[in-house]
């Protein structure tokens, strides 16, 4: 039952219009940083457009910013059925709480990575572009954009996904869902700025919840030869990072769970 309901939830969004919206959205945006030197996301140095450290900055800032689509699927998993009077008849039924809550859930998640996959496309198709300078491009490696979704997009998403979740779960309100990752931006943004000191480094690369301080901490000191041919290694930091945030993200996804 739990894949028939997360495939269901998944169909459900894929028709959903703010789906496709947010779609062009990100993958417009991202084409023009792409092909216009006038607009950046990030900001790679001298890298190839199509290099690896280039691909994986845009993706990993991309996924900050795809919160904001990821609160709405999360937050309408929670609300949809209650808001419709489709709740008391589902509870009813012989669907386990598991199966219907996570099973959304998952849906949901999926939703919102096809969001942030307009990301690496529209990086893709941009490097093929014919206005483009060529000296500014390297080859065209797959792999690249496989990786940074895998490694500084896709965490992010599911992180956010269960924080938010839960959030919805325990206030049953689109609009403090919002409030909350409004805050948690914020607070973010504030505690970014005090410990943005060198002595912070490494405590802040340990914590910070989007894991990117993590993935670039080893890259300080790349060349441009570096940055546009290597890709950013996996390091103990960034799975310590990574098994705390996912720790967190289990914490809420089990608040959600009895608080739903």
């Amino acid at each position: 039952m739990f894949a028939q309901i997360a495939s269901f939830e998944l169909r459900y969004q894929l028709k959903s219009p703010v789906l496709w919206i947010t779609f062009i959205l990100f993958f417009l945006l991202t084409f023009i940083a792409t092909t216009n030197d006038n607009v950046q996301i990030g900001s790679a140095g001298n890298a190839f457009i199509n290099g690896p450290y280039a691909i994986t900055q845009t993706i990993g800032v991309m996924a900050i910013f795809a919160q904001f689509a990821v609160v709405a699927f999360v937050a309408n998993v929670v609300l949809r059925d209650w808001e419709t009077g489709f709740g008391p008849i589902l509870h009813a039924t012989r669907i386990r709480k598991f199966d219907y809550l996570f099973g959304r859930f998952v849906g949901a998640v999926l939703a919102s990575a096809v969001v942030l996959a307009a990301v690496p496309l529209a990086m893709m198709l941009g490097s093929f572009m014919p206005w483009l300078d060529h000296e500014k491009l390297g080859p065209f490696v797959p792999w690249f954009y496989a990786y940074a979704f895998l490694t500084a997009g896709l965490p992010t998403l599911v992180l956010c996904a269960a924080l938010f979740f839960a959030l919805a779960t325990a206030t049953r309100s689109m609009m403090a869902s919002y409030i909350g990752l409004i805050s948690f931006l914020v607070l973010y943004l504030v505690l970014s700025g005090i410990f943005a000191r060198p002595e912070y480094e490494q405590v802040v690369a340990l914590f910070e919840p989007y894991g990117v301080r993590a993935l670039f901490e080893t890259t300080k000191y790349w060349t441009a030869s570096d940055r546009n041919t290597q890709l950013i290694p996996i390091t103990s930091l960034y799975w310590e990072n990574r098994a705390i945030w996912a720790g967190v993200a289990a914490l809420a996804l089990v608040a959600a769970y009895f608080l739903f």
